[in-house]
């Protein structure tokens, strides 16, 4: 190939490898994850609804102190964290079949089930009465028909999230209503 071919082929091919790049791995975590179930948590029906999406919020996404590890409690008294903070999420499952908080940690667990999130640093540093973390699963898109179907049965019925899991990343595959 001549020097004239070659700059505009490369120019045009790196957008299309950051896409094929950014897509792969919500793309393996579907087909080869495992999946697991969660259980969301009821949101005001005004805002649960925009076009065919569904605002989620899940009851994993609060946390109680005493679920995080001693060097993110030492941290929330010592020094500014900034907005966000990586975490690792252990989960556990419970009687019912779902999945919850077992532990919250920065070290990358080494075996389990486990979720990457966003831990969100609460105002009140010193004695925080719960915490809250972001996973990137705040929006399930969906026909129409089945948003008007979650839309009238979320709020009446306990519903639960099917996510597939792999190795800390997630992606949400179903809204089931129970």
């Amino acid at each position: 190939m001549n020097d004239a071919v070659s700059r505009p082929f490369i120019v045009f091919s790196i957008p299309v490898l950051i896409l094929l790049i950014l897509a792969f791995p919500p793309f393996l975590t579907t087909m080869t994850g495992e999946e697991i179930k969660i259980k969301t948590a009821p949101v005001d029906p005004t805002d649960l609804f925009r076009g065919s999406y569904v605002a989620l919020s899940y009851e994993i996404e609060t946390v109680q102190p005493s679920q995080l590890a001693d060097s993110i409690k030492s941290e929330f008294k010592t020094r500014n964290m900034g907005d966000y903070k990586k975490v690792y999420v252990r989960l556990k499952q419970n009687g019912s079949g779902l999945y919850e908080v077992d532990s919250v940690t920065k070290k990358k667990p080494s075996k389990g089930i486990y979720l990457k999130g966003e831990l969100q640093i609460p105002y009140e540093l010193k004695n925080p009465k719960s915490i809250q973390i972001r996973y990137g699963l705040d929006n399930y898109f969906t026909s129409e028909e089945k948003a008007r179907e979650l839309e009238s049965n979320a709020l009446t019925a306990p519903s639960m999230a099917v996510i597939k899991v792999r190795n800390g990343n997630v992606v949400l595959t179903d809204i089931i209503i129970e």
